[in-house]
């Protein structure tokens, strides 16, 4: 069907704003390059799989598919007696980064701006510029980590939010407790601060001596956001979830759309919550995998960050080379995240797999690396 030319006038601040170009499929890749296995390590998906529970109450609640969801009031109270707390304390939406969404355009004033480092969660700089306000940022530090000194000093008068992946994606990296407590230190409290913590179950067990838990903080301008879609394995049904002083989280629950998030998957997330063996099981994987591909990496000469989630992040040195690199792993059949849109061209970005997939992927990394680690001096 042919439409006739839009006379719609919309907003300017929206003409820059690129919409979301998903990567491609293994089918793509196998088909491009005649190979029969092509793994997918770009989206940092739970290589197990869904947590069975998860998928049990999934199934038991399509049944009832015909009924309005809750609005996800019974995971609210769930989720509140597993973090300690009240139900005020918790709002759920369509994953966590639909919360950062909701949080600018619920706190955002006209003029207003939010705070973060480049390099960071893509979504924070799309969810601030929708808004129609500006985000501004400060650099990451030479090793690929949030500067707290920097980010202290930036802000300003018309900071109102402040924003800080933990651990980073795409990096990877983390700030301390010692250090994000001298940050909240540093931050007047009418200014909100968001600590995403997509990643939260990983770095928990990769770095438990000081890794912070923005939950337990209790601070009363810190939003902790979590999510189902990482460790639990349920990406696709979108559940994520807010923690944060109910003075605050009272205008994000009453803002929400009242039947967010569906019904199936918050019946999945509850079950989820209980899966106890499921996010060990996973998190143990993901250390083993993590271990081998850095080895595997560092030891044949690239430039890594040094992460605490479910993904490595490759610092090839340049565009070009970044480009070749993800070109080469993707004729190896495996399709990693190139990360020009985050803000690091010449970086890459891989999930953890399974044990086998990690063992593969450390043989051709090790075998591709004289085209890459001769020209690699130092991270960019």
């Amino acid at each position: 069907m042919l439409f006739l030319k839009s006379m719609i006038i919309t907003p300017s601040h929206l003409r820059s704003i690129a919409a979301y170009t998903p990567g491609a499929s293994p089918e793509q890749i196998r088909e491009q390059y005649g190979l029969t296995n092509v793994e997918k390590l770009a989206s940092n998906e739970n290589p197990r799989g869904p947590s069975p529970l998860g998928v049990a109450a999934a199934h038991n609640a399509l049944t009832n598919a015909h009924i309005y969801a809750d609005g996800g009031l019974k995971l609210r109270i769930a989720l509140a007696r597993h973090h300690h707390c009240t139900s005020d304390h918790i709002t759920v939406h369509n994953g966590s980064d639909a919360i950062i969404h909701q949080i600018m355009r619920t706190f955002l004033l006209p003029g207003e701006t939010a705070l973060s480092c480049k390099g960071g969660f893509v979504s924070f700089g799309i969810a601030v510029a929708m808004n129609g306000n500006e985000p501004t940022y400060v650099p990451l530090t030479k090793d690929h980590r949030f500067d707290v000194e920097a980010l202290a000093v930036a802000v300003t008068d018309r900071t109102k939010v402040v924003y800080i992946p933990n651990p980073n994606n795409p990096t990877g990296t983390y700030i301390t407790t010692d250090e994000l407590t001298w940050l909240l230190d540093r931050i007047p409290e009418d200014r909100i601060v968001i600590l995403d913590e997509a990643y939260h179950e990983y770095a928990m067990m990769l770095a438990p001596n000081d890794y912070p838990d923005a939950i337990a903080l209790g601070r009363p301008n810190v939003i902790a956001l979590r999510t189902f879609s990482k460790a639990y394995g349920l990406a696709g049904l979108r559940i994520g979830y807010g923690v944060g002083h109910p003075d605050v989280m009272q205008h994000l629950i009453k803002t929400k759309l009242p039947f967010d998030p569906n019904a199936i998957g918050c019946a999945a997330a509850l079950a989820a919550l209980e899966d106890v063996d499921f996010v060990q099981q996973t998190t143990a994987l993901n250390a083993d995998g993590l271990r081998t591909l850095q080895a595997a990496l560092r030891e044949s000469g690239y430039v890594t960050a040094a992460s605490v989630a479910n993904f490595v992040m490759v610092d090839c040195g340049s565009i070009d080379l970044a480009k070749a690199f993800h070109h080469d792993l993707l004729q190896h059949g495996f399709i990693t995240r190139p990360l020009a849109g985050f803000g690091l061209p010449h970086c890459v970005r891989i999930s953890t797999g399974t044990t086998a997939q990690m063992e593969r992927l450390s043989a051709v990394v090790r075998e591709i690396a004289p085209n890459y680690t001769s020209l690699i001096t130092e991270p960019s």
